[in-house]
């Protein structure tokens, strides 16, 4: 899956975890889109593999500016 960033110019190259978590940015806090994500993929893999996966997204996706944490508090927003 690919993701442009305008306002630093980049293709970026997501995984499906990546897109998903992506989508859900909405502006809800870190543990609110965390749990929307544990809904979305429960029982098909474990807790600790969910998180693990659910971070490396996050950070993947704040390190290319693709979504950025909101210095007003916790909210995740997706930059577009």
């Amino acid at each position: 899956m690919l993701a442009y960033t305008p306002h630093k110019p980049a293709i970026h190259y997501l995984n499906p975890v990546a897109w998903v978590v992506t989508e859900l940015c909405d502006g809800s806090s870190g543990s609110q889109i965390y749990a929307m994500f544990e809904q979305l993929n429960k029982g098909r893999i474990s807790e600790p593999e969910l998180k693990e996966a659910f971070e490396s997204a996050m950070d993947q996706l704040v390190r290319g500016g693709l979504v950025t944490v909101n210095p007003a508090g916790p909210a995740l927003t997706e930059r577009r």
